[in-house]
């Protein structure tokens, strides 16, 4: 799903010169992208079950110099290997979909240098508008209530995120 439907905010060359994501303090961090069906049919053969996703359906990380790298990225270039069939997270962030007891909701994190650089200006607001826009389409919707498990509740960082809107499923 998330190669042929969801346009990207930051631009892959900007995306991958930074060396925010991908990176992660522990090795089951919530951060992880967390593979939902439309993820694990669109990387087929891709992956082994076994050797890159947990129990519980999240990417493995490798671990380096004490720091917990996806075990899809190339550290040494920061490029990422399934970057053109990378999961629907990954796609979507730095927006991210957060499970909470009552609903669905967006939001932006804030730690991403390009949202940093681009909160204010009106391309940021142009693509929350698309955002929204997006999550209404039918096959969107369908592809978030087959995959409402995959979502975490990103409530403990409440301070890194900025709340845009609810989606109503």
């Amino acid at each position: 799903m998330s190669e042929t439907l969801l346009k990207q905010f930051v631009p892959s060359e900007v995306c991958l010169k930074c060396d925010g994501c991908c990176r992660y303090k522990s090795a089951d961090s919530i951060w992880r992208p967390k593979l939902g069906q439309g993820d694990r049919e669109n990387l087929g053969t891709l992956i082994n079950a076994q050797d890159t996703l947990d129990s519980e359906g999240y990417i493995k990380t490798i671990q380096s110099c004490g720091e917990h790298f996806c075990r899809f990225l190339n550290s040494k270039d920061n490029t990422c290997g399934i970057y053109t069939k990378r999961p629907f997270e990954c796609s979507l962030y730095p927006f991210i979909i957060s499970q909470e007891s009552d609903a669905l909701k967006v939001y932006v994190h804030l730690s991403c240098p390009y949202i940093q650089d681009h909160l204010p200006k009106d391309e940021y607001q142009k693509y929350v508008t698309y955002l929204k826009e997006f999550f209404d389409q039918p096959k969107t919707r369908a592809f978030l209530i087959l995959n409402r498990s995959s979502f975490h509740d990103y409530g403990p960082y409440a301070p890194e995120l900025l709340f845009l809107f609810d989606l109503s499923l």
